[in-house]
């Protein structure tokens, strides 16, 4: 076995300067794509849905937002927690976010206790989803221009009313739409499954990015989350959603493609469940596309197999990500890397293969993000290096994607960190290429400033957008391709 350890990966900012710390990098030189020190500046434009309480609540909220925020003090030291600098366009950050009024869309008191006077769950989440739907109709028809981001504050009333009384959280949910491994399934036809992912599907009908503020986030009372990191994960996402990039990645080849490939569960038409695949390209300039592959049946005997594609339908998800890179780009990738939550069969290998047969370089990389191995130091308390790499002849690669960070002088996690597991189906590049591209990878998730996550974007980010693409809503639509309509 050999043991390697990666470089931090850096991240470009504001002014095209350097940093490897996504809260140090907007403080000292903000968002990719400006130059603060020339005076540059951003003014994002929102519209909103809401009570005319939760409203309020969103009002109060963004004020809160344009003063600083402090980190609150404990005995312990977390050095990868920072103040909040607060929202505006002289300030460090190098934007703020403006609510139109003109594009303020109200919910009556009366509406909404019409929405929610069934006394089934399942019922009012369904005329919840239909009162907001009709709202975002009402919101476009009736301005001569859209906002750049929806904000949705839902009050306090409707997640009382339907959030599930069995889960402590706030998220309003009917039932998981995941991979479940058992045989059979009770096929319902329950048009809404998560209230959140039906309202993105709602939004990116119209062409609008929106953003849904629990009432827990607006008070600053998330259990797990501090004030100033909620300011921060808000922030950010926000510049994303309504504007651009907040920080980009400095050492990734402009001709290479990475590629994450995931499934997710829709109805067909008979009520059967289908299979579905979908891919999430993300590229060096950070423009983070999704495709959504033909749905397909699939039959297995083993309720713990995972899906898999055929010849065919792996060339074709394949041949669709190159197709895009190469009408972006006006050129073919010179690399392409595909990631993956399951294993590569022989049939995806060959279908993959084929539809990359003029690339010079692929690698296919089976992530196993659960597995049993781990490391300990020998009398240090520390956990591994984040970026330590083993592996070695045939073997799988094992890989800390998250652990001790030198430039932080700390692990930040709450127990053992659990590695990676890298099984390459094909590689061209080496392990050490293999490595750094999920070390970059877990630096760009944008609904987070943490100094990393612990799976790269191309299967975190894939599983995510599965989830929104299996609501039955979104089945009759074209979903549009740029990821900041799901985030």
């Amino acid at each position: 076995m050999t043991i390697e350890l990666l470089d931090e990966p850096r991240l470009v900012f504001g002014g095209n300067r350097l940093c490897a710390d996504p809260k140090v990098g907007l403080t000292s030189f903000g968002p990719a794509g400006l130059n603060l020190e020339s005076g540059e500046s951003k003014i994002i434009r929102a519209g909103a849905i809401g009570t005319h309480q939760a409203l309020a609540h969103l009002r109060e909220f963004l004020s809160k937002l344009s003063f600083a925020i402090a980190v609150q003090s404990t005995t312990e030291s977390h050095p990868w927690k920072m103040d909040f600098p607060g929202l505006g366009a002289q300030g460090p950050l190098g934007f703020e976010l403006w609510l139109d009024e003109t594009m303020v869309e109200p919910v009556s008191q009366a509406e909404e206790q019409g929405a929610l006077k069934d006394p089934a769950r399942r019922v009012r989440i369904e005329e919840s989803v239909k009162l907001y739907e009709q709202k975002f109709e009402d919101l476009v028809t009736g301005s001569s221009s859209l906002p750049q981001v929806v904000l949705i504050p839902l009050s306090r009333e409707l997640v009382k009313t339907c959030r599930d009384p069995s889960l402590k959280t706030e998220r309003i949910m009917y039932e998981y739409r995941t991979m479940e491994k058992r045989p059979e399934r009770e096929i319902t036809t329950f048009p809404v499954f998560n209230f959140h992912h039906a309202l993105k599907v709602i939004s990116y009908k119209h062409r609008l990015t929106c953003q849904l503020l629990l009432p827990g986030t607006m008070s600053f009372s998330q259990g797990r989350q501090e004030p100033a990191t909620v300011a921060w994960n808000f922030a950010t996402a926000i510049y994303y959603k309504g504007t651009g990039i907040p920080w980009k990645l400095a050492d990734l080849d402009e001709k290479t493609c990475l590629v994450g490939i995931s499934f997710f569960e829709e109805m067909g038409e008979d009520l059967s469940v289908m299979r579905a695949s979908m891919a999430h390209v993300y590229v060096k300039s950070a423009e983070s596309q999704i495709i959504r592959g033909k749905p397909f049946r699939w039959e297995s005997t083993d309720p713990r197999r995972e899906p898999t594609l055929d010849k065919s339908q792996a060339e074709e998800i394949l041949r669709d990500v190159l197709d895009l890179f190469e009408r972006q780009k006006r050129e073919s990738p010179v690399r392409v890397v595909v990631h993956k939550s399951s294993a590569f069969t022989q049939e995806e290998v060959a279908g993959f293969n084929q539809a990359s047969r003029n690339v010079e370089l692929v690698d296919y990389v089976h992530i196993k993000a659960h597995d049993d191995v781990r490391f300990y130091h020998d009398g240090f308390d520390y956990p591994p290096v984040r970026g330590t790499l083993m592996g070695g002849g045939k073997s799988p690669l094992v890989m800390y994607s998250v652990g001790f960070v030198p430039c932080l002088g700390t692990y930040q996690g709450p127990a053992a960190p659990v590695p990676l597991v890298l099984d390459p189906a094909r590689n061209d590049t080496g392990p050490l290429q293999i490595g750094k591209d999920i070390m970059s990878l877990t630096k760009m998730d944008w609904n987070s400033t943490d100094f990393c996550q612990r799976e790269p974007v191309t299967t975190s980010v894939s599983r995510k957008v599965g989830h929104i693409l299996a609501e039955m809503r979104a089945q009759k639509t074209v979903p549009p391709q740029p990821y900041r309509y799901y985030m």
